[in-house]
């Protein structure tokens, strides 16, 4: 506890009861290392509280924060730190992983296969690896770099999330169109296959990446915290 805590919203002290809680069961640090962390973490609540900040927007999930003071070193890589095509194929497999769940799902529950067919294999793979790609080039464009020379001109946002829509419609309408001949319909368990393979890729490119946690989608995650360091970086 902390002598904030009672001038904390419920939000905040929500916030503070599970970073304490989590900061309790940890062993990597001393008893007066982890108080001076929680008395930190609670003034900058407070400041914020009265500004009109969450702690949300401060600090993101009291699971982001702990692993900011218990393994700092994989949460030192920033949104600009990951490749093109870690972010690309982490956003890619999601997108596999929810189309081959939702049909087979929809094909579980449906009364026979005609009623419940889903995309042919093709059309999944390339709609996922077109939005994975399209997703990711625009949230880089979005996204300050503060290690940039910040010298060329950016396409306002408006326009760019009109690029993006145009350019989704597009390859999906494209890819819908593929002949029956090389893009076949699975079988339900062949749409619960390629779930499957999909999440140990998924697993496995992020581990290769080193962002084994963060929330489904890392691009997403990181992101997120990119705004809070800029927000954090502009009132210092």
């Amino acid at each position: 506890m902390t002598q904030l805590d009672s001038q904390l919203s419920k939000k905040n002290q929500d916030f503070m009861f599970r970073f304490q809680k989590g900061m309790a069961e940890t062993d990597k640090l001393d008893d007066e290392q982890k108080q001076e962390i929680i008395q930190a973490v609670a003034n900058r609540l407070y400041t914020g509280q009265k500004a009109g900040q969450t702690a949300a927007q401060i600090y993101g999930s009291p699971a982001t924060l702990l692993q900011k003071y218990l393994n700092p070193a994989r949460l030192a890589k920033k949104f600009h730190d990951y490749s093109f095509t870690f972010l690309a194929a982490d956003t890619a497999l999601v997108l596999i992983m929810f189309l081959s769940g939702f049909f087979a799902i929809t094909m579980g529950l449906g009364k026979s296969s005609a009623q419940s067919e889903g995309l042919g294999v093709l059309s999944v793979l390339l709609l996922s690896i077109w939005g994975g790609v399209i997703y990711t080039l625009a949230m880089q464009r979005l996204v300050p770099n503060p290690k940039a020379e910040q010298t060329k001109k950016k396409l306002p946002t408006w326009l760019l999330l009109i690029v993006v829509a145009v350019l989704w419609i597009v390859g999906f309408s494209a890819f819908l169109l593929i002949p029956a001949a090389i893009n076949p319909t699975l079988p339900l368990f062949g749409y619960v296959v390629m779930l499957a393979l999909s999440w140990l890729a998924y697993l496995l490119n992020r581990k290769h990446a080193g962002f084994e946690h963060g929330g489904i989608l890392a691009i997403s995650k990181l992101a997120q915290q990119a705004r809070i360091d800029a927000e954090a970086a502009k009132k210092e």
